[in-house]
């Protein structure tokens, strides 16, 4: 909510002070196009469902999924309208992402160590954690005290979990490991150099390498199965990306790191209980598991069209396994108040079917095949070697966090908000410049 009028006087300063980059946001007659066929395709899914599910508290409803889909629509232009007004050179690019470390930096430090500290119970940061949280974190809605997660002031110190100002931990897992980690294992791979304060580039390496490796922290002390899978798949994603001394050291503090979670699994009570509770002797999953099949069943019997967005609570329910149904959440919280799609993709292809969903990969395959043949012609230009290893860079972190986000979309991963479409509209604004610029 605060983001949004930011965004919007952004845009507005930009446009008073270069009028001529007015055309530079008018979309094109393809994108005009494709909104308003995803548009009456889902009016058209959502009258469907609506004549069979009726006024009913299990779904959104016509009205408020209408208000939902606009706001969507709406927030994805003025994210894109951002960076077309604000990126336009290798230098804005590189200003652009240094903001970003620099703002990531100081939100590490001053809301997630604090976290940590409580999760650890180091010092006494309970009211200070408590008071962020008052201003900033966002909550799901409760249903009664024995689901609320936020009962002692906020999620930190309720849940002893950390979650920065996100509704649960493994949104925040999501938000830095696909937003974010995906730019440091490009930088550090490239080998490109973007702080102005160190003198040598094999700084700027290990200055990364460390600034990255705090955030696979981040990703292992938020305590979910989203985050240490996310942590496992980037630290890959990095090895399989570096190159020479830089992934033998990667692969030789892998080979430590797994001796040592060993060690700790058996002889470290806390570690031993914690990968049992998230990862190999995970509990609860019962309804994650009926979401799914849920989810699965929906799209398999609605596959062209969907069931519309704000719907699938109602055929989810309809098609869980009832083996997957006895437990407290589901029989005083799903069955009465709506059952959440718990796989975003599945959720993607039940709410909006093929007639979508099929267009909208092909755009993304698309645009990651123009990725690989820009850089083919970036190595293959005169551009110097530090404007060759930026956009190398760059492209290592597009590619990964494509990777990234289609993992955790298995899970739940909120694509709509702001750092992940500024994110995808900067690597494709990237691609299209270098485009233009070593057009023949």
């Amino acid at each position: 909510m605060i983001a949004f009028p930011l965004f919007v006087i952004f845009i507005l300063v930009q446009l008073f002070r270069y009028p001529s980059r007015l055309k530079s946001i008018l979309p094109s007659k393809a994108a005009l196009t494709l909104t308003g066929f995803f548009w009456v395709m889902q009016i058209g899914s959502m009258l469907v469902s609506y004549s069979i599910t009726g006024e009913t508290i299990l779904t959104m409803g016509i009205i408020h999924s209408g208000i939902i889909l606009f706001t969507w629509t709406l927030t994805v232009y003025v994210a894109w309208a951002t960076i077309q007004l604000s990126i336009n050179s290798e230098r804005d690019e590189r200003q652009f992402i240094k903001s970003g470390l620099v703002a990531l930096g100081i939100y590490l430090v001053v809301v997630i160590l604090p976290q940590i500290f409580v999760t650890l119970n180091i010092g006494h940061l309970n009211s200070y954690v408590n008071h962020l949280a008052k201003l900033f974190e966002r909550h799901w809605q409760m249903h009664g005290p024995n689901y609320d997660f936020y009962r002692n002031g906020s999620y930190v110190t309720s849940e002893h979990r950390v979650n920065g100002f996100e509704p649960e931990a493994a949104f925040l897992a999501n938000l830095v490991g696909v937003a974010y980690l995906p730019l440091l294992i490009g930088l550090t791979a490239a080998k490109s150099k973007i702080w102005g304060h160190t003198r040598r580039t094999s700084s700027d390496i290990f200055l990364n390498s460390v600034f990255a490796i705090s955030i696979f922290g981040v990703l292992l002390l938020a305590k979910t199965t989203t985050g240490i899978l996310t942590a496992c798949i980037a630290y890959l994603l990095w090895i399989f990306w570096s190159k020479g001394k830089g992934r033998w050291s990667l692969i030789f503090l892998a080979a430590f790191g797994i001796l040592m979670i060993v060690f700790a699994y058996f002889k470290v009570g806390v570690i031993h209980n914690l990968l049992n509770q998230f990862l190999f002797a995970k509990g609860g999953t019962d309804n994650r598991l009926g979401g799914t099949i849920g989810l699965l069943l929906t799209f398999l019997t609605h596959p062209i069209f969907g069931v519309g967005y704000g719907f699938t609570s109602y055929f989810i329910i309809k098609n869980v396994p009832e083996s997957t149904t006895h437990n407290f959440e589901f029989q005083h919280v799903y069955s009465q108040f709506g059952y959440p799609n718990l796989s975003d993709l599945l959720g993607w292809f039940a709410s909006f079917g093929l007639v979508i969903m099929i267009p909208a990969i092909w755009l993304l395959c698309r645009l990651v095949a123009r990725s690989y043949l820009v850089k083919y012609r970036v190595q293959m230009s005169h551009l110097s070697d530090d404007s060759k290893r930026w956009n190398q860079a760059m492209m290592i972190a597009f590619i990964t966090m494509i990777i990234l986000a289609a993992f955790s979309s298995i899970f739940v991963i909120q694509v709509f908000l702001w750092p992940y479409l500024l994110m995808f509209f900067f690597y494709r604004k990237h691609i299209m410049r270098l485009e233009q610029e070593l057009q023949p």
